[in-house]
């Protein structure tokens, strides 16, 4: 009798290995479709789930509003510094025209329409731009009129 070879032949395996293709005990198997059934790549795509973002959709986190809530904040307190830089203008007697009373809402409108040409600052922008309309509307609109300036 011949010495038995330790390595296995090619086409034998030990016992403990499965052979190629074969799922290992941990795996599951892998699903073949029976034949007439279609495959994965062949069916429609799943209708979304309800209350899902549409594909495409911006991603969920803070939006838009939140800029412009923070603008009319950043809008009323400029307008507050803006009015204390109007007073303190009329009392050096700069202010005896209309554009020495106004300046600074002025510049604080010149600034919104600036951020607004940038995407980044826009919701801001808008916020501001909407404080300083209101107040365009319900302050200075009349106060000049009765100045008559």
């Amino acid at each position: 009798m011949a010495p038995e070879s330790e390595d296995p032949t090619p086409e034998e395996s030990t016992p403990g290995e499965p052979t190629p293709g074969e799922p290992t005990p941990g795996e599951p198997a892998p699903e073949v479709p029976a034949p007439g059934e279609p495959t994965p790549e062949a069916l429609p795509p799943a209708a979304p789930t309800p209350g899902a973002p549409a594909p495409g959709a911006p991603k969920p986190g803070l939006g838009t509003g939140v800029g412009i809530g923070v603008g009319t904040g950043i809008g009323c307190g400029a307008s507050l510094l803006a009015l204390i830089l109007m007073v303190l203008t009329g009392f050096a007697g700069w202010g005896a025209s209309f554009l020495g009373l106004t300046w600074p809402f002025l510049l604080l409108g010149l600034v919104s329409i600036v951020l607004l040409l940038f995407k980044r600052t826009r919701p801001i922008a808008i916020g501001m731009l909407i404080i300083a309309a209101a107040v365009w509307i319900v302050f200075l609109g009349p106060c000049i009129a009765l100045l008559g300036v």
